[in-house]
């Protein structure tokens, strides 16, 4: 994501000792930023099933990426509005995926054992976790929410827990955001067939 950002400020420099920019340049600017929105690519390991989660496999679902460690209380205070909108909305193509971003297996086994959660937890070493902490621009604080629609486009970014009891606002928007990308979805598998 970073290299796309760079790649089109030096396209934009170099545009702008231009007096006119050509179709060419246009044309490379489309290239460029064609897949600026794309969630870059990760295979994450389940802790409960030992599955490997690979996001570009799972293009068709929209997905709550959900960045998180055990020692972050706000953290821990999503967990129970996820399991719910993981049980409304996952029959109809929603997937949260819960991304340790710091956490060992054998830490993660002893959490789920205290605290229920429906939906997949992801974990990976310090070196994996690093640069896709680096893909998505640097998850600075915790918690940090992807919203993703088809094809792995970032729809929304949520800084910050979303709370339902203690933000409305910001629970309502994902709802919103969830059930419009799901509707999306939808349409577009209907035209298909």
């Amino acid at each position: 994501m970073l290299m796309k950002f760079i790649n089109i400020i030096i396209l934009f420099l170099s545009f702008s000792l231009a007096t006119e920019i050509t179709q060419d340049q246009l044309n490379k600017v489309k290239e460029i930023t064609k897949d600026i929105n794309k969630a870059s690519d990760f295979s994450l390991n389940s802790v409960t099933s030992d599955s490997i989660y690979t996001l570009s496999k799972m293009n068709d679902k929209v997905i709550l990426i959900n960045f998180w460690a055990t020692w972050c209380g706000p953290c821990r205070m999503e967990i129970p509005d996820f399991n719910e909108l993981h049980e409304k909305y996952s029959s109809t193509g929603f997937e949260v995926l819960g991304v340790s971003i710091s956490d060992t297996k054998d830490q993660l086994i002893k959490f789920l054992k205290a605290y229920k959660v429906d939906y997949p937890i992801l974990y990976g070493d310090q070196t994996v976790m690093q640069k896709i902490i680096s893909d998505y621009g640097g998850v600075y604080s915790i918690p940090m929410s992807f919203l993703l629609g088809k094809n792995n486009q970032i729809k929304r970014v949520y800084p910050g827990a979303i709370l339902k009891q203690y933000d409305p606002n910001m629970y309502s928007d994902l709802i919103f955001n969830i059930e419009s990308a799901l509707s999306e979805n939808n349409k577009e598998n209907k035209s298909s067939d």
